[in-house]
């Protein structure tokens, strides 16, 4: 090659490099990472930009390696989950000179930024104020101002604030500051109908003025298309007020959280006052295909915000009627899905119409349980005949159409047994019977068919007749005149419907097919509903007592389908539910899987057992054989132990029953406890009866049950606490009742007879003073966390100036808009500050001790209460099935029986359960610790040594009672801790150290009912995580029995031909329980 061709590929070598160096760095297209965004926030932020020359790539967490490959790296802090490694490499990421900016981190560690204070302002900016043109703005920021380029870069907006604080409509460049320019916004482009009623439409996860809002439009013009008038409100800090000056006749919450920020109690007790229900649909993070396909429906951290917390409210209906949807460019869509949202309509248009309709237009389905063959109704706790009839009696009185109710109960009840019979499978001689005189609605074939296809998807349907046959099938069915007909079991009178709930599957097991038979329902249950939908055409459904089993058909066990039995059997008829208090785990079932309102009634009264008399002998035998000379006390045991034998008590404590061999002391105390427990021992007395208030004397002792024990307790740990009593004598529990419990109910009857209650009474009581009440209540109250925390230590000119500034960020986030050079300052200084300003630590003394006044303060200061929410409980609970018959709302009221949970009374109320994500509350988590304790100890005592494994069995309404009490015991056995993230919730585990714990990882097996696991699939799942971390422990100074446990059950399924890595994951399972979908 000769010189002058030389120099021109040299030439052509330069120009290229300097063109590639160039491009690359002026004009080639900006990469842009998003890291941890929702589908549905990225999805707005990549459909707003519209510059060709910026490329939006979407990475998860697992994908750290590739960050350098990238000219931005923006990441969305809230939730973002990471391991240290991960935090380790994007800070290395950031130090290499990419720019890196983590917006909205939630956890301080995760707030990784490189940017200029400028570039960090102005990014923060658009994010949080985040509608199309500012999405579409902040690409075209970041190629010019943090990319660089020069070549292809259009010049960016300004942050613009978007709407907030306003009400908004289809057309998404509108918004309203106030109600009254809103309404005339629909008057003039004849939106408005003068007749229509209010509907407001509160929170969602899509900002409606973000691009991705399809699902809100369509919602809007379903109501308006129903006759309703739509108020849709787009604000956080603002919802109540908007919701007073609208003064709607219903409220949509598109439910994450509380209904009102801040307000929360404020809103409820609004809700109460205005009598308007509040429903809370359900929006899915998934594609409608994942979701139809999934057993569980929802769970977790999610459920907790979408229907735990909603709940709170007194929402009702979790109902889903939007998902996501993935479009050509492989972005995801919130879309309603048009069945589900057609049905959640006329649900809504029903309910309000409930408020117009005259009581006696209205028609009324009830539904009773009654065991097939079975004589009488049944119900948990009640009298259910005479209750439902007493029922029925004020309906007529209230105005409703009951025609031909029997004058007497005793008739009425013949009148059940005659024609709302459930009949066995096998019993054909008496089903000929029920024919001729049971007078059953005969539905033809093809009418049912009819409705079938009307109700029901093609393939469920399907299954039903690949189970039963073609329909009648042959149970409850009759051919006349050459047709088929399904008998219906069913009373009418006049507008008031009773039915048998029938058999929810064809078989013998009773049990199973109540609380969740595994097969498809048969066509008498079909056409039992199907008959109040379609022929009845029933207003309202109301389940009466506890408990039936439409809550426990297939499938999925929250956030329905409609390919679900209980969400096609109910229909959009609004659905209540009379419920006892008493159970409050499986209300939970019929709230989310039959949409039920719930309207508790109380249990049976409370007392004391009637059985003191019966160990009167026995107890006089054991003082004589503690006042009994030492030379003397085997002849004085063999006679105390001559009668804990004839009454059976060594079974009961599993002790020797040889007549000829003396019980030790111990052993004797052991009885003594035993005996004076069962006398104290609390019990229900007659059934309750729905409208009739408990006798006087059932009044006193329930509120005696309910109120002595609290007092007691409470009374005694203060006492050991200043050490005027030992651990020894309060396991004695004839000293406790001296001591304790019996001057306890000395003070509840002078209480009930009119002494007066005040703090110094308090103080009296408890022997503390007025500053000890104080302190108590400082140590007692829950620590103010996350956002909450920051608003705390703000002044009111900071406060003001966040609440007046704008911002459009996802609506499920507080909007603060531009943040004030103020707040700023003060967010700074807190971080410096941040361990001067912790909240103050308290010992587990100082916890105890506060604990126990403030249980004393409270049951002392509640006794009176207690008594009028019995008394009045019977006239609330009637009050309350008229007002949701009425469309009206019902206030929501936490559960369990009156003495595990006095705040359950009055009843009449919408039961709600708790927060999984925040157990073991911090309560139970010490609760749970006491219990492990005080078991290991005492298995140590008898067997010299500590338990390899330890079982348990969880139940629902348990964990809802203890606030998960077992769990911690579960943690606590393996070792392992609960981590509380800012917000309270126990979102991670850690190892106690072995040194700590004292003791070896203990080994756990867990059998989990199905209502447990709906409630609280999460809790299972850190289970499951702090069994592998507990096996997976090593160096530990004592016994680990979880990883021996690991190490032999994997052996074992090795040697029964389990292939080693199947083996070994296996190895680690310790929860079992019924299938999902069951």
């Amino acid at each position: 090659m000769n010189k002058k061709k030389l120099i021109v590929v040299v030439i052509l070598i330069l120009l290229l490099i300097v063109g590639w160096f160039g491009w690359n760095n002026l004009a080639s297209p900006t990469k842009i990472a998003l890291l941890n965004f929702q589908q549905f926030q990225t999805t707005s932020i990549i459909k707003a930009n519209e510059d060709d020359f910026v490329d939006y790539e979407i990475l998860s967490i697992d994908e750290f390696s590739q960050l350098k490959n990238y000219d931005f790296v923006l990441a969305f802090g809230m939730g973002l989950s990471i391991s240290d490694e991960q935090r380790e490499a994007l800070q290395r990421t950031a130090d290499k000179n990419i720019p890196i900016m983590v917006y909205a981190a939630t956890n301080p560690e995760n707030n990784i930024c490189n940017l200029d204070s400028i570039s960090k302002e102005m990014v923060s900016g658009y994010l949080a104020n985040g509608n199309k043109r500012n999405y579409r703005n902040m690409a075209r920021y970041i190629r010019q101002n943090i990319d660089k380029k020069t070549f292809f870069v259009t010049t960016p907006d300004s942050v613009v604030a978007s709407a907030s604080d306003v009400l908004y409509h289809l057309d998404d460049e509108a918004a309203f500051k106030t109600v009254s320019a809103y309404e005339e916004y629909l008057k003039q482009n004849n939106f408005f109908q003068e007749d229509g009623a209010k509907i407001a439409i509160v929170g969602g996860f899509n900002d409606p003025f973000s691009g991705n809002r399809e699902n809100l439009d369509s919602l809007i013009v379903s109501l308006q298309n129903a006759g309703l008038n739509v108020y849709p409100i787009a604000s956080v800090t603002k919802r109540l007020d908007f919701l007073k000056e609208i003064k709607p006749n219903a409220v949509i919450y598109h439910a994450h959280g509380r209904l009102a920020m801040g307000q929360a109690d404020a809103a409820v007790e609004w809700l109460k006052e205005r009598n308007i229900p509040l429903f809370a649909p359900l929006t899915l993070l998934q594609i409608t295909e994942e979701w139809m396909n999934d057993p569980m429906g929802m769970f977790g951290g999610f459920m907790s915000q979408s229907v735990v917390m909603p709940e709170l409210d007194g929402g009702i209906y979790p109902y889903v009627i939007y998902a996501q949807e993935m479009d050509e460019e492989g972005l995801y869509l919130f879309k309603a899905i048009p069945d589900r949202l057609r049905n959640f309509t006329q649900i809504v248009r029903n309910y309000v119409d409930l408020q117009k309709k005259k009581n006696a237009e209205k028609k009324i389905s009830i539904y009773y349980f009654k065991g097939a063959g079975h004589e009488t109704l049944t119900a948990q706790g009640l009298e259910t005949v005479p209750s439902l009839y007493n029922l029925l009696k004020r309906l007529k009185l209230e105005g409703y159409k009951v025609d031909n109710l029997p004058a007497t109960e005793q008739e009425f009840e013949q009148l059940l047994m005659a024609q709302g019979s459930v009949l066995n499978t096998y019993a054909e001689g008496a089903f000929d019977e029920y024919l001729k005189n049971g007078n059953p609605a005969l539905i033809e074939k093809t009418e049912y068919e009819s409705w079938v296809n009307q109700s029901l998807l093609k393939e469920s349907y399907t299954d039903v007749v690949n189970t039963y046959g073609e329909a009648p099938g042959t149970y409850m069915s009759v051919t006349k005149e050459g047709k088929a007909y399904l008998a219906i079991a069913r009373i009418e009178l006049g507008n008031i419907a009773l039915l048998p709930q029938p058999m929810a599957a064809l078989g013998d097991d009773a049990f199973a097919i109540v609380h969740g038979a595994k097969e498809v329902p048969p066509h008498t249950y079909i056409g039992a509903y199907l008959w109040s939908q379609h022929a009845f055409k029933a207003d309202a459904l109301l389940h009466f007592g506890t408990h039936g089993s439409l809550e426990f058909t297939p499938q999925k066990q929250v956030a329905l389908s409609s390919n679900d039995w209980p969400d096609r059997l109910v229909g959009s008829i609004p659905h209540f539910y009379y419920y006892t208090i008493g159970n409050i785990g499986e209300s939970m079932m019929a709230k989310r899987r039959s949409y039920a309102t719930i309207i508790s009634y109380l249990t049976p009264p409370f007392m004391e057992s009637k059985i003191r008399s019966q160990f009167k002998e026995l107890q006089n035998k054991i003082q004589n054989y503690y006042k009994t000379d030492e030379p003397a006390q085997a002849k004085a045991s063999l006679v105390v132990k001559k009668i804990a034998v004839e009454m059976g008590l060594h079974r009961e404590l599993r002790l020797d029953s040889l007549l000829t061999h003396p019980y030790t002391t111990e052993e004797i105390e052991r009885i003594e406890n035993f005996a004076e427990e069962i006398a104290n021992e609390k019990m229900t007395g007659e059934l309750y009866t729905m409208g009739v208030p408990y006798a006087k004397d059932k009044i006193y002792s329930s509120v005696m049950a309910m109120s002595a024990d609290p007092i007691a307790y409470g009374l005694a740990a203060l006492d050991k606490q200043r050490r005027k009593v030992t651990d020894k004598q309060l396991k004695s529990k004839p000293f406790f009742t001296q001591h304790y419990l019996e001057p306890a109910k000395q003070l509840v009857n002078q209480v009930l007879k009119g002494k007066i209650v005040d703090s110094l009474f308090i103080c009296q009581v408890a022997g503390v003073t007025n500053k000890d009440l104080a302190e108590a209540n400082k140590i007692l109250t829950p620590p103010k966390r996350g956002m909450a925390a920051f608003m705390q230590n703000l002044s009111k000119e900071e406060k003001s100036k966040i609440k007046s500034s704008s911002g459009g960020h996802p609506a499920w986030i507080p909007k603060t808009g531009e943040m004030p050079d103020g707040v700023k300052a003060k967010k700074a200084e807190m971080s410096k500050s941040k361990a001067k300003s912790k909240q103050p630590e308290y010992t587990q003394e100082q916890k105890d001790r506060a604990r126990a006044i403030k249980e004393v303060e409270r049951t002392i200061y509640n006794i009176l209460n207690y008594k009028k929410a019995l008394e009045e409980s019977p006239e609330m609970e009637m009050q309350s099935i008229l007002n949701a018959l009425a469309g009206g709302y019902t206030s929501p009221s936490s559960g369990g029986d009156a003495i595990a949970n006095p705040n359950a009374v009055p009843t009449g109320r919408n039961l709600y359960s708790i927060n999984a994500e925040a157990t073991p509350s911090e309560v139970a988590w010490d609760k749970g610790m006491t219990l492990v304790d005080a078991t290991l100890q005492h298995y140590k005592k008898q067997h010299d040594k500590y338990p390899k494994k330890v079982s348990y069995t969880f139940w629902s309404s348990e964990f809802i009672e203890s606030e998960g009490a077992t769990i911690a015991q579960v943690l606590y056995m393996l070792g392992v801790e609960p981590v509380r993230d800012a917000f309270g919730r126990v979102s991670d585990i850690r190892l106690i150290p072995s040194e700590t714990l004292g003791r070896p990882r203990l080994d756990v097996v867990v059998q989990t009912s199905g209502q447990f696991r709906d409630l609280a699939a999460s809790r299972l799942a850190l289970i499951t995580q702090a069994v592998e971390m507990a096996s997976s422990a090593t160096n530990d100074k004592y016994e680990n029995y979880v990883s021996s446990g690991a190490t032999e059950i994997e052996h074992q399924l090795v040697e029964q031909g389990i292939p080693p890595k199947e083996a070994r994951d296996m190895s680690t399972q310790r929860i079992f329980g019924g299938i999902n979908g069951m």
